[in-house]
């Protein structure tokens, strides 16, 4: 089995998501292809059952990665955070109410809209390159998000190897490496660079927050910013190192409490 192959196979046993793709249409543009004829009804014996369901679901998953390599594709992550794999083996981490359209026949080029973590299979014959709102970015393999921002700003964080980043493909860009970010303004021509972007940038897609020696009020203002609350402590001047389950706002502000002996007060924004 291919690389490819081994990628495709571990997205579909770890990450598949029911409604990321219709199952039933996949399977029948299966059979329309390889002129399946129906089987007659009978029995289904217990023990092939599950295998026979998970068979379907592996060629409907083919089928939904290798399908519209010769146009534009679009996915999208409606009501919630959404993970997919690409033809070429990408995987891609879409935020809610983010779309991504890829092309994958003779290159690797996505369009999207919003925030998206990608992590890029390598392909040295083919540069895998993003358009986002007048941004552009090309990468060999690696790991990367990028997100459109209020006022049609563009950021990115490289969270391992190392990106382009420009207004477009023709103009002058940066090379961003791991723990490195940049942002483009719309009305700017060149990325604005910073050495130590913040990591927490993608603990959306990570599932973690990770603070290292960081003062409480930063801890609160990026603890505000994903939770969209508002927060206030009796002791600002204490700092935090420790890596947090973004699932629990809760039991973080619990734990923030008990080790640097503080109160935290918060007041959800409406």
């Amino acid at each position: 089995m291919s690389h490819s192959e081994d990628r495709h196979l571990d997205f579909v046993l770890k990450h598949y998501k029911e409604g990321a793709f219709d199952t039933q249409k996949a399977i029948g543009r299966f059979k329309a292809a390889n002129r399946v004829k129906p089987m007659p009804r009978r029995r289904w014996n217990p023990v092939i059952y599950p295998m026979s369901a998970a068979a379907a679901l592996l060629i409907g998953v083919f089928l939904f990665m290798h399908s519209g390599s010769r146009q534009w594709t679009e996915i999208s992550a409606d009501a919630s955070q959404q993970e997919f794999m690409l033809p070429d083996g990408t995987c891609v981490t879409l935020a809610q109410g983010s779309v991504l359209s890829y092309r994958m026949k003779d290159e690797r080029r996505v369009k999207m809209e919003g925030k998206v973590f990608f992590d890029v299979a390598r392909d040295e014959a083919r540069p895998f390159e993003v358009d986002a709102d007048g941004a552009f970015v090309r990468v060999l393999g690696t790991e990367f998000m990028v997100e459109e921002s209020e006022g049609n700003d563009v950021n990115v964080y490289v969270a391992e190897g190392k990106v382009l980043f420009a207004r477009n493909s023709r103009a002058e860009g940066v090379i961003l490496t791991e723990g490195m970010g940049a942002s483009l303004d719309s009305g700017a021509s060149v990325p604005v660079v910073v050495e130590k972007a913040d990591a927490n940038s993608i603990a959306w897609q990570r599932g973690t927050f990770i603070f290292d020696h960081t003062p409480l009020k930063d801890v609160l203002d990026c603890l505000s910013d994903y939770y969209h609350v508002s927060f206030a402590a009796t002791d600002l001047s204490k700092r935090l190192s420790g890596e947090f389950r973004t699932d629990d706002l809760d039991l973080i502000i619990e734990l923030i409490e008990s080790a640097l002996d503080v109160t935290i007060i918060r007041r959800w924004n409406h």
